[in-house]
This record gives structure tokens, sequence and C-alpha cells, in this order.
């Protein structure tokens, strides 16, 4: 069923700039309306001759920087997000905040949703690296907090609500990001192996938590939590551009030049 409904699809007026058809892209352009910088893909295009394509490309020095930067940008948060998601009940029950598991759940579900919401409503306002970085760095001292005062309700109360809500509106970044830092030529490529990373991160972080519980107590979870948060914020701070309003072909661009 599938296969039959995209039978009709036409190419991708991007993927048919890269690929020289311009008359083709041109009309297919005209036709719908799309807003394409044709300027601008067939100098990306022009550039990128010569140029390694294929998976070994998201490792050549012309793209490595976005290849890292979409990579960690989307684990990191992913990581302690996944985790104390999955075992939200058993690290409240270590924080001695009670057994309480359906509130417990509802007040994570909620406070996510409205994180999200809140990250997909000013995405596009406030620019992409301030609704990335401030979170990494507020999002890891309030689970460093937590790990640092166990027996503080109000810490713990707090500290768990802005790490859930920023957490999940910069999580808004995951739809746009990853498409904005890699050329068309290898944007497929380059997001997918962003969102397998991503994936890695979720299942180690599930996959620990527990045995970290067991082992080692909560505070020191919420401390490696707050480190690759951390650790995120680190990478964004210095590799993630600021391609807001940008065509995609000058998103990439800055990506690869390291604009800001």
């Amino acid at each position: 069923m599938c296969v039959a409904l995209r039978g009709g699809i036409p190419e991708s007026a991007r993927w048919l700039l890269s690929k020289g058809r311009r008359e083709e892209a041109e009309a297919l352009i005209a036709k719908y309306g799309i807003e394409i910088d044709v300027a601008a893909e067939l100098d990306e295009r022009a550039h990128g001759q010569g140029q390694r394509e294929g998976f070994r490309a998201l490792f050549s020095r012309r793209h490595l920087r976005s290849t890292i930067f979409a990579s960690v940008f989307w684990a990191a948060p992913v990581l302690p997000y996944f985790a104390i998601g999955t075992f939200w009940t058993q690290v409240f029950e270590a924080l001695h905040m009670g057994d309480n598991a359906v509130a417990a759940l509802l007040v994570y579900s909620f406070t996510a949703v409205a994180g999200v919401t809140a990250g997909c409503l000013v995405v596009d306002r406030i620019g992409r690296r301030k609704l990335l970085i401030p979170p990494f760095w507020i999002t890891a001292v309030c689970l460093a907090l937590v790990a640092v005062w166990p027996s503080s309700t109000p810490v713990i109360v707090v500290g768990f609500l802005f790490f859930i809500f920023l957490n999940a509106a910069s999580s808004a970044l995951t739809a746009v990001y990853p498409l904005e830092v890699f050329p068309t030529s290898l944007r497929t490529t380059g997001v997918g192996f962003a969102t397998a990373m991503s994936r890695v991160g979720a299942a180690v972080g599930t996959f620990l938590l527990p045995m970290g519980l067991d082992r080692f107590g909560a505070e020191f979870v919420l401390l490696v939590g707050a480190g690759v948060l951390a650790l995120g914020g680190l990478v964004s701070q210095f590799l993630a551009p600021e391609t807001t309003g940008m065509d995609l072909a000058r998103a990439a661009r800055a990506a690869r030049e390291g604009g800001v």
C-alpha cells in the first residue's frame, strides 16, 4: 500500500538540484510553490563536487563537525531522559519520595508534554542555540543538585520538574537541527546516523540505570546523567550553528564553517 501511494510522488526539488537537473527542479518548485533558494543549492553542489559521498563522507574533514554535533546533541539529552523516564518510579522511591507510581508518572508525563509544546512554539522564535545550550547546562545543574541534596524535597521536586520540562522543550530541535546541518547530498545519511546514535544513547541509559541504582545508588546515577548533559552542553557550545530562518543549503554551510 505504501509503495503504491509513493509511486506518484515526484523527486525532491533539492535532490534534483544536487544532481544538476535544474529545469526539472524549477518546474517542480513553480508547480507546488516550494520555497527553495536555488542559487544556494547550486552553489552547495558546486562546492561539493569531487567530494566523497555516502557513509564515509560523514567522517571526512568537510562534514565531521556536523556529524559530531548532530550525534552528541541528540544522544546526550535522551540518555538520561529515557533512562529516568523508564524507571521514574524507581528513581522516585530511591530518593524517598514515596511509592505512588501513578502520581509520579502523571507528573512526569504532564510536565514532558508541557515542555514539548513550549519547545515547538518557540523553536523558530528564539533561535536554535538558545533553545539548545541553556537547557543543557540548566538540566545538568538540576540533576547535580538533586544528587547533592537527595534529602531535600523542594530541591528534588523543583530539580526534576525543570529537568523534565527543559529536556522535553529542547527535544523539539531533533525534528529540525539534524536536517539543517547536512547538505542535500548527505542529509538522509547524516540524519540516519544521528538518529542511530540517539537510539544507542537511549538504550545504554535504559540498560545501565537499574544496574547503577542497585550498585551505586540514585545519587551516583544522577551525577552521571548530569555529566552527560554537561558534555552535550560543551559540545553544543562550540559546534552548534545558528541556523534559524536559513534555507537548508545555507544552514548546512553555516554548520560546516562553524557559523553561530
